[in-house]
């Protein structure tokens, strides 16, 4: 049996709304804790290395303007 509808009028019958829906049920895909899981902690470690990285830059940018900052400075004086 085709899910096809060919006519923007065509109009269910109940009983083939029913068979329509059983299909659908029946073919749903299974929940898995387990890979869930794994997304969840795969996406937390990219955001954990990601966030590390920025940290480590903006330390290294820091770091650089206080330098730039104290060699100006001195040579004011």
């Amino acid at each position: 049996m085709s899910d096809l509808s060919y006519n923007q009028y065509t109009r269910l019958s109940d009983s083939l709304e029913r068979d329509l829906m059983r299909n659908a049920l029946s073919n749903g895909e299974t929940v898995s804790i387990v890979s869930l899981t794994k997304k969840a902690y795969s996406a937390l470690k990219t955001g954990f290395i990601a966030f590390v990285g920025y940290m480590a830059d903006l330390n290294k940018a820091l770091d650089e303007a206080r330098a730039k900052d104290a060699r100006f400075s001195r040579s004011q004086w």
